[in-house]
């Protein structure tokens, strides 16, 4: 089958005032001087309303018709990268401030993608492991997670006790709980599972990824992400890591190797 030569010189050139109507008004000058530094490479460059530049001519590394094809692409850019910054974008402790833990790397700064629905970041797809979905939002900040329904958290909540916020929006999207389970109180979350949903204390040997820990009776909840090779359990969920004391997800490898924890599973 013959092919044609693909050409990169476009039939007509786009004129700087056509451009510009796409970029905001903000990015304007940023443009206005990368397109003079461009001319400045290629003084014959300009705004002509076609392009007779021959891709044979040698003695110009860019021509008018290339910088025609790359002004288009620049502007796309310019618009694309002020978009994406108009939107902002650990293990520890809930109410038992403690802040024993391993996971504090990485996580980010708490306007971190702020936003909603049709920010950066698209809400997670629903069923799996309850350990899956968390471990997906990892290094996210509680603040936005809930500004971006990655999973359904209450809004309104404090940022410094969204442990059980986090994990019953994880175990509803999970389906392990339905909706209306959701719930912002660890001894809450404990009692429905224990008495609603079929779960069962068992213990720390029998812990498997996407169990739950409850810490203190009612004073902080995470989920079981591994046991390791030691048989540490390793678990995540939202921990008050950040600078300000506030919660973002991370994993935490000290909590529920203590006395005063409970393992729930299905």
């Amino acid at each position: 089958m013959a092919t044609s030569a693909i050409s990169y010189l476009p039939a007509t050139v786009t004129t700087t005032p056509e451009i510009f109507k796409d970029i905001p008004a903000s990015s304007q000058a940023d443009f206005a001087l990368w397109e003079k530094e461009w001319k400045a490479i290629d003084p014959s460059s300009g705004t002509s309303a076609s392009s007779s530049a021959s891709t044979s001519s040698a003695g110009s590394s860019l021509n008018s018709g290339l910088i025609s094809a790359l002004l288009p692409i620049l502007s796309a850019l310019i618009s694309w990268m002020s978009q994406a910054m108009s939107s902002n974008g650990g293990g520890g402790s809930d109410s038992d401030g403690d802040s024993d833990n391993s996971g504090g790397a990485g996580v980010q700064p708490l306007n971190y993608s702020a936003g909603n629905n049709g920010g950066s970041h698209a809400p997670i797809a629903p069923g799996g492991n309850p350990a899956d979905i968390a471990e997906k939002l990892q290094g996210r900040s509680a603040d936005s997670i809930v500004a971006n329904q990655d999973v359904k958290m209450d809004h309104g909540i404090s940022n410094h006790v969204d442990c059980a916020n986090f994990a019953s929006a994880v175990l509803v999207d999970s389906g392990e709980i339905p909706a209306s389970q959701h719930t912002n109180s660890v001894a809450t979350l404990k009692s429905e599972l224990l008495n609603k949903d079929g779960w069962h204390e068992v213990g720390k040997s029998h812990a498997k990824r996407g169990d739950v820990c409850i810490v203190g009776g009612d004073e902080h909840v995470e989920i079981v992400d591994h046991v390791d090779k030691n048989g540490n359990i390793v678990l995540i969920g939202s921990n008050n890591v950040l600078s300000d004391g506030s919660q973002a997800v991370c994993k935490d490898s000290s909590t529920c190797n203590r006395n005063s924890v409970e393992i729930l599973s299905a």
